[in-house]
C-alpha cells in the first residue's frame, strides 16, 4: 500500500449511506454491513471529500476553520485517513 503524502489524491470510496446524528455523522456500507461513526471533525472532512482532492487542500480547508498548527492538522489528517483507507472508506491515488 502507498503512502499517504499531502500531494496524495483522495476520493470517497462508494457504497456508504450516511446520516447526521447530532453532531456526529453515522455511516453504513451496505454491501458489507459495516457501520462508522465520524465526529464532527470527521464529518466535515467526509464532506470535503464530496469532490476528490489532495490532502493538502483538506489540510488547508481545515486550518480555515480551527485553531490548531499546520503541522498538527498535517499529522492528524495523515492519520485519520490511513484509518478511513484500512476501513475501504476512502480511495488514495
Amino acid at each position: 500500500m502507498e503512502e499517504i503524502t499531502l500531494q496524495s489524491l483522495v476520493r470517497r470510496a462508494e457504497g456508504f449511506t450516511t446520516a447526521r446524528v447530532r453532531d456526529d455523522l453515522m455511516m453504513l456500507h451496505v454491501e458489507h454491513g459495516a457501520y462508522y461513526s465520524l465526529d464532527p471533525i470527521g464529518a466535515e472532512i467526509w464532506q470535503l471529500l464530496e469532490q476528490p482532492g489532495t490532502v493538502q487542500h483538506l489540510v488547508d480547508q481545515l486550518l480555515q476553520h480551527y485553531s490548531v498548527s499546520p503541522e498538527q492538522c498535517q499529522a492528524d489528517v495523515l492519520a485519520f485517513l490511513g484509518e478511513m483507507r484500512q476501513n475501504g472508506m476512502v480511495q488514495i491515488s
